[in-house]
């Protein structure tokens, strides 16, 4: 027969009674809970009534403390470690850009916008619904972005290119739009100038405007010196002249020696009219008439019937 020493079954007794003791206590506790929850009169009774009704002793044991060492005898909790796959994701892709020596970013990463896969010239911005008439959509595109421009065969030129008094042609369709800068249809002439001044002797006022081999000006006027209309006289030549609102004006007229002087020709005389002052001149007596002595009467021949 095997002899067990006192400490060892002490031991033994205390390891069989400890797991015993445990399970007492939790099995009371959970009876307690039970009880409550499905007798609703007990709920309504004072805690110290429920207590006296239902004592519960602990046992008289204790409960050891856990620590956990670890290296170094410290406990560290370190950050979990997120590795951003967006890079190695994009660039598998062929985003591989993150900037440009010229132009601008075209072709962005979604999974991360600091990668693109091309660098683009600046001019492509523009989305296809976002270029209206009259400009033109490129043909070609960049990073899914197009050109919107101004098509130069059809807009030629732009304020600067008009010289004065030339301006730029006005109107629906005559002007077109590219990166706020103004491209026009063509130079026209200011709408006031409107004549052609190239009749005889004829000049325009101020200066002209000469759009496909045609002068226009604001106004015209007879060249200096066509200013005598020669109403008193003759011109001294005629076919000399400038027409200006429907009256010739001439550069020279014709000296009037104004050598008559009557108004009109006397009956039985026969007269010159001297056309410069329009008065006639009584040169002898008409065919069956007879001078009177060659008297002259206020400077008309006195003729008298045979």
């Amino acid at each position: 027969m095997k002899i067990i020493s006192k400490p060892y079954q002490l031991s033994l007794a205390f390891s069989l009674v400890l797991p015993l003791t445990i399970f007492a206590f939790l099995s009371s506790a959970y009876a307690f809970l039970v009880d409550t929850s499905q007798n609703q009169a007990f709920e309504s009774r004072p805690q110290a009534a429920a207590n006296s009704k239902r004592p519960v002793s602990f046992p008289a044991f204790k409960l050891a403390s856990v620590n956990f060492i670890t290296g170094g005898g410290n406990l560290v909790f370190s950050a979990p470690d997120f590795t951003d796959k967006s890079v190695e994701t994009c660039k598998s892709l062929g985003f591989n850009k993150t900037s440009c020596a010229s132009g601008v970013p075209g072709n962005t990463c979604p999974y991360n916008s600091s990668y693109f896969s091309q660098c683009c010239d600046e001019r492509y911005k523009y989305s296809k619904s976002k270029c209206v008439y009259p400009n033109t959509i490129s043909g070609d595109s960049c990073g899914g972005k197009y050109m919107c421009y101004c098509d130069r065969s059809l807009y030629k030129v732009t304020a600067s290119s008009c010289k004065a008094p030339l301006v730029p042609a006005s109107g629906s369709g005559n002007s077109c739009v590219e990166d706020g800068v103004i491209y026009y249809s063509s130079c026209v002439c200011p709408a006031t100038y409107t004549q052609v001044c190239n009749g005889n002797n004829m000049e325009g006022t101020g200066q002209g405007c000469t759009i496909g081999g045609i002068t226009k000006y604001i106004s015209c006027q007879c060249k200096a010196g066509y200013n005598l209309t020669c109403a008193n006289s003759t011109p001294e030549n005629a076919s000399d002249y400038c027409l200006k609102d429907g009256i010739k004006y001439y550069s020279r007229c014709k000296t009037c020696p104004n050598a008559c002087k009557l108004n009109s020709c006397p009956a039985g005389v026969s007269c010159s009219k001297e056309e410069c002052s329009g008065k006639y001149c009584a040169n002898s007596c008409s065919t069956g008439y007879v001078d009177l002595e060659n008297y002259w009467c206020n400077g008309a021949l006195k003729c008298l019937l045979r």
